[in-house]
């Protein structure tokens, strides 16, 4: 059974994490300079007061850089399992190995990053939830005599 759109959403949905992978990774590089988070900070404190923002209060530099790093490994994480996860789903699919395991895998990794909050990455997510239940509902086409 050719499964080439469900490909074509794995693929996407791993560009998605692959690029947020990567923005987690400069947040690791950016806590790690000195220079760098400070002035990331002061071009924060400048937009908001730009903005005129009363609600949102911008943390102390040593908080804003610690979430610099938790925010960094959390996204690094997220993304690096994802893309596994697609990795091995699309290998699976071309192989035609168990389809029914891998739009479960997709699913749920799916799921996952979204019920994690992780709410810039939610079209990845959406990618891998649509090709995951195509793989799991796509009926096969009957050959007729």
């Amino acid at each position: 059974m050719s499964r080439r759109f469900e490909k074509i959403l794995i693929i996407l949905g791993m560009a998605v994490y692959i690029f947020f992978g990567v923005q987690g990774a400069s947040m690791l590089i950016v806590h790690n300079d000195e220079a760098r988070a400070m002035e990331l900070y002061e071009s924060y404190q400048t937009d908001l007061s730009e903005s005129n923002e009363n609600d949102f209060e911008l943390p102390e530099f040593t908080v804003f850089r610690d979430n610099l790093q938790s925010g960094g490994i959390l996204i690094l994480i997220l993304s690096v399992a994802t893309v596994i996860t697609g990795g091995l789903s699309f290998y699976f699919l071309k192989k035609d190995i168990k389809p029914k395991m891998v739009g479960i895998l997709l699913l749920a990794s799916g799921a996952l990053v979204a019920f994690l909050g992780f709410a810039p990455a939610m079209l990845g997510s959406l990618l891998y939830m649509m090709s995951g239940g195509l793989v799991l509902f796509k009926k096969p086409k009957q050959l007729t005599a």
